[in-house]
């Protein structure tokens, strides 16, 4: 509402500001709605996720990179922990039965290690990464190589 001669008041300047807010507010609502949304989809796509036949050939290229640059762990995936059922507070509080929990592609993807990495002699670290205001962020798998000496 544009302010004018005709209408000019400071009960019209007060409505004005008081839309204006209200234009702002409901933007802002509009703005989180779609938001979590997205955030919805993507994680339903995530859950939904396979582990795919070329996994293994995937992991072999990222272990050999992170070995070219001395590394001894290698960063998977990651995703928020509000995802996990328990919002990873198994992983925070190291309960050794954390992976009984899981559902969904997290589930999918322990089963796959197990199977598959495990009996390789690789480790699986699974750990709270981040912590935005103090809260627990995000939770990556990390798939670790020690050598046999390191115990």
């Amino acid at each position: 509402m544009a302010i004018t001669g005709k209408n000019f008041s400071a009960q019209a300047i007060w409505d004005h500001i008081s839309g204006k807010k209200r234009a702002e507010e409901d933007a802002r609502l509009a703005h989180e709605a779609d938001a979590k949304a997205a955030r919805d989809a993507l994680r339903e796509a995530f859950e939904a996720r396979e582990v795919k036949p070329e996994a293994l050939d995937n992991i072999a290229t990222a272990v050999s990179r992170a070995v070219e640059r001395g590394e001894k762990e290698v960063l998977l995936f990651q995703f928020p922990s509000d995802w996990l059922p328990d919002s990873g507070r198994s992983l925070t509080t190291h309960d050794p039965r954390w992976h009984e929990k899981l559902e969904g592609f997290p589930r999918r993807a322990y089963d796959y290690y197990v199977k598959e990495l495990a009996p390789r002699g690789f480790q699986l670290k699974v750990e709270i990464i981040d912590w935005p205001g103090g809260m627990p962020g995000d939770c990556g798998w990390f798939l670790a190589w020690k050598h046999p000496e390191e115990g």
